[in-house]
């Protein structure tokens, strides 16, 4: 994983998004990890599929996002 200042990631942000596809990229703030930043990855979503149990079979993923916050409201009690 590479690891870059806030600074440098928006002077070359062109270049980091490329590079996200291929390897995650951390982004600091006086030394310190504010994001990470990486790829679509379609294995990261079927992990998350089977650790929420958010998608039933057959669906999509069209509105995935929307199933994972409910998923996390559900956990926290809301």
């Amino acid at each position: 994983m590479c690891r870059v200042n806030v600074t440098e990631f928006r002077n070359n942000i062109f270049h980091y998004l490329d590079l996200c596809v291929t390897e995650g990229i951390q982004i600091t703030k006086n030394g310190e990890v504010v994001a990470v930043l990486s790829g679509p990855d379609s294995k990261y979503y079927e992990a998350l599929t089977n650790l929420c149990g958010c998608l039933q079979k057959g669906d999509d993923g069209s509105n995935y996002d929307d199933l994972i916050g409910e998923e996390i409201l559900r956990r926290c009690g809301y």
